[in-house]
C-alpha cells in the first residue's frame, strides 16, 4: 500500500487564491463593503416605510395610520414628499407665480409664468415648474408671517436674481403671486352639457386676484 505523507499538502498552483480581504473591505468583484451595503439597505427600508405611511395616512384615514404618517413628517419636509401619493385627490389651488421684466433699453415688458402653460420637452419639467411655484409659495407666505414682509422670502429673492441674470438687459423684476382655483365639478359638467361643450379652465374667474411679492433691482444682486 502507498503511505500517505502526513502534515499540510501544499496548495496546487491552478488552485484558486483563497479571499484574504478583511471584513469590511469590497470583495474580489469590486463590490460595495458589507457595511454600506447594510447602510443603504436600511436607508432604503426607511424610505420604502415613509412611502407607504405617507400613502396611508393620507385622510380619510385611521388615526393608527395618521399617528404612522406624522412619524415621518419631518422626513417628509426634508426631502418634498406631499399629497402626490394620493394622485393629487383633492389637491389645494395651484399657486402661479408671475414675474414682469423690465428692461433698461426701452424694450417691452416681459412676463414669465412659472409653472408655464406650454413647457417644450418631457412632461416632468412641467411637474418640476409645479413644485417650484409650490416651494416658493411657502415660502413667501412663511416671510409674510415671519417678518411682515413678502420680499424677505429667500426663494423670491432667488428667483429674481436667476431672473436678472439669464435675461440680458433685465434691470428690475417684479413678482406676483396668484392661485389656480379648482372649479366646481357640477359647473364643469353643466358647461360640457351646453351647446358650447366646452369648460374655460385659464379663465380670469378661475384665478384669484394676482399679490404683489415685491420689486427687485438687479443691481442689487
Amino acid at each position: 500500500m502507498r503511505k500517505h505523507a502526513k502534515g499540510p499538502v501544499p496548495a496546487s498552483p491552478e488552485a484558486p487564491a483563497r479571499d484574504s480581504a478583511e471584513p469590511g473591505e469590497a470583495d474580489a468583484a469590486g463590490g460595495w463593503p458589507r457595511w454600506a451595503r447594510r447602510l443603504v439597505t436600511a436607508l432604503l427600508l426607511f424610505h420604502l416605510a415613509a412611502v407607504v405611511a405617507g400613502a396611508v395616512g393620507f385622510p380619510p384615514s385611521s388615526p393608527l395610520q395618521q399617528a404612522i404618517a406624522e412619524r415621518f413628517s419631518k422626513y417628509f419636509d426634508l426631502v418634498d414628499l406631499g399629497y402626490t401619493y394620493r394622485f393629487y385627490v383633492e389637491p389645494p389651488p395651484t399657486p402661479v407665480v408671475t414675474a414682469t421684466i423690465h428692461r433698461a433699453d426701452g424694450r417691452p415688458d416681459e412676463t414669465v409664468r412659472l409653472p408655464g402653460r406650454a413647457v417644450s420637452g418631457p412632461r416632468m419639467r412641467h411637474q418640476r415648474q409645479l413644485a417650484l411655484a409650490n416651494a416658493l409659495a411657502a415660502d413667501v407666505q412663511e416671510a409674510r408671517q415671519r417678518a411682515g414682509d413678502p420680499r424677505q422670502s429667500r426663494l423670491a429673492r432667488a428667483y429674481a436674481r436667476h431672473l436678472c441674470r439669464t435675461r440680458p438687459g433685465c434691470q428690475r423684476v417684479t413678482i406676483h403671486l396668484e392661485l389656480h382655483l379648482l372649479p366646481d365639478p357640477d359647473e364643469v359638467r353643466r358647461a360640457l352639457d351646453s351647446p358650447t361643450g366646452t369648460f374655460d379652465l385659464f379663465g380670469d374667474r378661475m384665478f384669484t386676484t394676482p399679490q404683489w411679492i415685491g420689486d427687485f433691482s438687479c443691481d442689487d444682486f
